[in-house]
């Protein structure tokens, strides 16, 4: 079965998103979650699907609960400065984040090696809170779906499989490691059709745990 590498190492040279304006200072407002956020900046390459995106920030939600960090989505596009949160991280998304309600050409036949679905840099040793999310990879795992699945299944599926890889970026970025896990989301390599599938994924304790320390001491 091909397995897609989720790989942590950065390049040796750091690119800084152009996001001057981002900030992440201060206390959140009176009536919010007890639990820590951090927010979560987008910024894709194209227009996605409201749906996929919808269940992606509910699966990365739900796989980071066991933390103990809640997840607060903001674009870059429409940020101002403004906002504040006990910390940020800026995920890029690349490529066409968009699925249409048919196979299309290219989406119907499984990769034969291992591909880079997601990416966090890393400079001097140190992780830092930039993420690149390979969209056109990703949306090879609708393969593995039936030829007769419906628009909204595939629409759910690219969003499980975008959950998934977003958390498994956000899990190195928010845990501050470079470090891969034998068992669980934490894994070095996933199979594109687990991504995809409606089977439940997770961190391990352990490492589930260590997000929710290392963002705490931060």
């Amino acid at each position: 079965m091909p397995r897609f590498a989720l790989l942590a190492a950065g390049a040796s040279i750091f690119l800084c998103p152009a996001t001057p304006l981002l900030r992440a200072a201060g206390n959140p407002p009176s009536g919010e979650l007890t639990r820590p956020a951090v927010a979560v900046f987008m910024d894709f390459d194209s227009k996605p699907g409201d749906n996929s995106v919808a269940v992606m920030k509910r699966e990365a939600e739900d796989l980071l609960k066991a933390s103990g960090i809640a997840l607060d989505w903001k674009m870059v596009t429409g940020n101002q400065g403004k906002e504040s949160s006990r910390g940020l991280v800026v995920v890029k998304f690349r490529g066409r984040c968009r699925v249409e309600g048919w196979p299309q050409p290219g989406e119907d036949e499984p990769p034969e090696r291992t591909q880079t679905l997601g990416f966090t840099r890393v400079l001097d040793g140190h992780v830092m809170p930039f993420s690149e999310i390979e969209c056109d990879q990703i949306r090879k795992s609708l393969s593995y779906l039936a030829s007769d699945s419906t628009p909204m299944e595939r629409q759910r599926a690219f969003g499980l499989a975008m959950g998934r890889v977003v958390a498994h970026e956000l899990y190195h970025m928010l845990a501050r490691t470079t470090s891969h896990a034998e068992e669980g989301l934490a894994k070095a390599t996933q199979s594109l059709r687990d991504l995809a599938g409606n089977s439940a994924m997770a961190f391990r304790e352990t490492d589930s745990r260590a997000i929710g320390q290392a963002f705490i001491k931060q």
